[in-house]
C-alpha cells in the first residue's frame, strides 16, 4: 500500500460500513432465544460476540487516533482478556437493541476516522509487545478482517440454534 494513496482507505471504510449496516438489518429482528444462545459450554451468544465486537471498536478506536498523534504508541493489548472483557460487562443482560446499535455507530465511527485518516501517519507503530508490532495502516486493515470473522461466528451461531 503507497501511503499516499487515500483510496485504499476510503474503499476500506466503505467496506465497514456496508458490511455493518446490512449485519445490523440481519441482526436487528432476531429473538431473544437465538441472540442468547451458546452454541457449547464456555463459548459466547451472538449477544456477546457483539459486545465482544464493541470492545474491539473501542480499543482500535484508541489505537486509530493515538497512532495519529504520535508516531509509536506501546499500549495494552487485551486479546488475552476478551472472555473477562465480555463477563465484566454483562452483554448477555445488555439491551439488545441498545447493545446492536452501539456496535453500528461505534464502527460507523471508526469508518469515518479510517476514511479521514492522516496519510503521513500510515506507517506509524503500534507495539503489541516485544515481538509483534503493526503500522497504523495494517491494523486499520486488519479490523475488516476481524470483523467478518466475528459476523462469520455469528452466523455459525445462528445455524445451530436452528438445528
Amino acid at each position: 500500500m503507497k501511503a499516499n494513496d487515500t483510496d485504499i482507505w476510503d474503499r476500506l471504510a466503505s467496506d465497514i460500513e456496508e458490511i455493518v449496516d446490512e449485519s445490523y438489518d440481519q441482526l436487528r429482528g432476531l429473538h431473544e432465544e437465538v441472540i442468547e444462545a451458546r452454541p457449547a459450554l464456555g463459548e459466547w451468544s451472538i449477544k456477546e460476540i457483539v459486545g465482544h465486537l464493541v470492545d474491539s471498536a473501542s480499543n482500535n478506536h484508541q489505537r486509530f487516533v493515538r497512532l495519529q498523534v504520535a508516531d509509536g504508541l506501546d499500549f495494552p493489548d487485551y486479546q488475552q482478556d476478551n472472555d473477562a472483557w465480555v463477563r465484566i460487562q454483562s452483554y448477555q443482560g445488555e439491551n439488545w437493541n441498545d447493545l446492536l446499535a452501539l456496535w453500528r455507530h461505534f464502527n460507523r465511527h471508526l469508518a469515518r476516522i479510517i476514511r479521514t485518516v492522516d496519510q503521513r501517519c500510515i506507517d506509524h507503530i503500534w507495539v503489541v509487545d516485544e515481538d509483534t508490532s503493526i503500522t497504523l495502516g495494517e491494523l486499520m486493515t486488519d479490523y475488516l478482517r476481524h470483523l467478518k470473522a466475528h459476523l462469520e461466528q455469528i452466523r455459525e451461531n445462528m445455524e445451530f440454534v436452528e438445528k
